[in-house]
């Protein structure tokens, strides 16, 4: 999830502007605390701004720290700018 989310944050100059728009929007809201980091994905997933994951590629994943979150967040608030 933390790394799907990272690589939308660092490519968002190569979405569309629709795109761009729609995903800084859902970025703003979740490094604001306003979503939650599961619902930020599924949102995501569910507009196609990050892709789904390929069931080969479903694995049990280690949980995620407040740590790795937090970074997240701090990446996602030097990436998008706060207009």
């Amino acid at each position: 999830m933390l790394e799907e989310i990272e690589q939308l944050a660092k490519r968002l100059d190569a979405l569309g502007l629709k795109e761009r728009t729609e995903a800084v929007a859902m970025l703003r809201r979740y490094a604001a605390g306003e979503m939650s980091l599961e619902e930020v994905y599924c949102t995501l997933l569910d507009e196609g701004l990050i892709p789904m994951p390929a069931r080969c590629t479903m694995r049990q994943k280690p949980p995620v720290t407040p740590e790795a979150e937090e970074a997240l967040k701090a990446l996602i608030r030097e990436r998008v700018p706060n207009r």
